[in-house]
């Protein structure tokens, strides 16, 4: 295998135009990229390092829901009349022991003038005013904003807004993107997030901060797949496989550094502002990020695209290619039309394919989003909880790389499938605190959000194997969108543990278990050619 980063000899040369003609890229603008810079190098990696490092913030604002509005008990503010009872006398004697009316009270009234009278002869009226306990958060948005009882729904609500803004943004960036290149759009999404995190984490009205937290999770999702498309164009051959594989791993680190802060401040605002002063560094990728070539090339641009692949040509130590670029730009191919996502609807071929991938994709992403939100639920400790599922997903990742290269797509598809599927029914078997910290819990908690995290790469690349090259970014775009609509309903499905506190995991076992069916008529594709035009399929 040629170095990452040299080619130090003519012979070296003559290997490299033997491998080239070799694996040629069907795309002619994909082909000359890779004969000017290669595969993999040194430029490549710091393009492909910058932008899964924004990953960073994709895991702190699609997550930190958990702690700012985690569980958390409350009662009513014990009247004047009543002042004599101490706090936990109050709360002892004012609230009915029935769970169907937790934020109802015995009438305070009558209570101060006959406190021994049968509370089932004592209307019901509803608290007033609340006090929350403050022994592991001092400040949530709950507390600020009294977000419980009738109140309660706005919790999810606040989730599911996030969620739209994702759905929003990764439909909004991409369309710049192909207008205005990649670095702009990208620019753009990192100050809006940086201004948006910075306003939600001051703001003092619940509607206000809610109109930010959408501008922030619009920016989330539009970064989300402006970096995602960036640094699969600057890479070529194997590395199309690699890099995707690997760009979901800073989003578990994400979780456990979230873990970490939320820990140490206890209070949101302070986690919403600092988590926004770490983000604002990510600003400074104006001075070090380039433009795509690829995009470039594609719009033309090519005096642009070749100071650039020039530039990353030197780095890549890749100098003895420098005078036949030119001559590579002058013989570019004309572009075909690419169809569209319809298109793969109406498709004979493609439509099992299409609908089957579209279904598995809305499983994947009620999994993945359901159980991310859930976890705070799953043992009595949050911040633990959060911190082994942002570390267990790391080698869930690396896991996935491997198994992927020798199994295949759909094998591992499968396997990951399969994890997260068993785990969800053993946690429904562990008692909760029973142990210390519910430590069984949150090591099976773990283990299959590292089969959820390790699901969601190989299903993308799954995906982009069974379209076919012109038209590969209008397919799998269309199938991935089903797994943004089910990020929207997560929050519903986890506002059900109000109905039975198993019920979430109840259904995402379910769902699971339905998704392995969902996985068996479509074909494998590991080894194959991949299709370049629908009549191919």
């Amino acid at each position: 295998m040629k170095s990452f980063f040299s080619h130090s000899s003519e012979r070296n040369l003559q290997h490299y135009k033997e491998i080239s003609k070799k694996n040629e890229s069907k795309d002619p603008l994909d082909n000359i990229t890779y004969k000017v810079i290669g595969d993999f190098g040194k430029w490549q990696f710091k393009i492909a390092l910058l932008m899964a490092l924004l990953k960073l913030p994709m895991a702190w604002y699609q997550l930190n829901i958990l702690f700012l509005a985690p569980p958390q008990n409350f009662w009513c503010v014990k009247p004047k009349i009543l002042s004599q009872y101490t706090d936990d006398e109050w709360r002892d004697i004012c609230a009915p022991k029935i769970e169907e009316h937790p934020c109802l009270i015995f009438d305070p009234d009558i209570l101060a003038i006959a406190p021994y009278m049968d509370r089932a002869l004592i209307p019901l009226v509803p608290c007033q005013k609340f006090v929350y306990d403050t022994s592991i958060f001092s400040r949530t948005i709950i507390s600020d904003w009294n977000l419980v009882c009738t109140r309660h729904w706005l919790i999810h609500f606040t989730q599911a807004v996030m969620m739209w803004g994702v759905v929003c943004g990764g439909i909004l960036f991409p369309m710049c993107a192909d207008r205005y290149g990649r670095k702009n759009p990208l620019m753009a999404g990192i100050v809006i997030q940086c201004v948006a995190g910075f306003l939600t984490s001051v703001v003092r009205q619940y509607w206000i901060f809610m109109i930010s937290w959408f501008i922030l999770a619009v920016a989330i999702g539009g970064l989300g797949v402006v970096s995602f498309v960036m640094s699969i164009e600057v890479v070529s051959g194997k590395w199309r496989t690699v890099i995707p594989i690997l760009y979901q791993v800073p989003f578990g680190v994400g979780n456990a550094i979230l873990a970490g802060l939320a820990y140490f401040l206890r209070d949101w605002r302070h986690l919403e502002f600092s988590l926004s002063v770490i983000s604002s560094l990510f600003i400074l990728y104006y001075f070090v990020m380039e433009e795509s070539p690829l995009w470039l090339l594609a719009t033309g641009q090519t005096q642009k695209a070749y100071e650039i692949l020039e530039k990353a040509a030197k780095i890549n130590g890749r100098e003895h290619i420098l005078k036949d670029m030119k001559h590579l730009f002058i013989n570019q191919v004309q572009k075909q039309n690419t169809p569209g996502f319809m298109a793969f609807i109406k498709s004979k071929s493609m439509r099992k394919n299409t609908v089957l991938l579209s279904l598995n994709w809305f499983c994947t992403g009620l999994s993945f989003f359901t159980f991310s939100q859930y976890l705070g639920y799953v043992g009595s400790n949050i911040y633990l909880a959060i911190l082994l599922s942002g570390l267990i997903s790391i080698p869930g990742c690396l896991l996935c790389l491997i198994i992927i290269t020798r199994f295949g797509r759909k094998t591992t598809v499968w396997v990951f499938q399969i994890i997260s599927s068993f785990c969800f029914l053993i946690i429904l078997l562990i008692p909760k605190e029973v142990f210390a910290n519910d430590w069984p819990r949150l090591m099976v908690a773990g283990i299959g959000f590292a089969g959820l995290s390790g699901a969601v790469p190989a299903l993308f690349l799954y995906s982009g194997e069974l379209f076919p090259t012109l038209g590969r970014n209008a397919g799998v775009g269309g199938v991935t969108t089903f797994a943004r609509i089910a990020s929207m309903v997560a929050p519903g499905i986890v506002s059900l543990d109000e109905i039975f506190a198993d019920l979430p995991l109840i259904l995402l076992a379910f769902v699971s278990f339905c998704q392995l069916t969902l996985l068996l008529p479509l074909p494998e594709t590991k080894g194959l050619p991949l299709p370049d035009t629908l009549e191919d399929v």
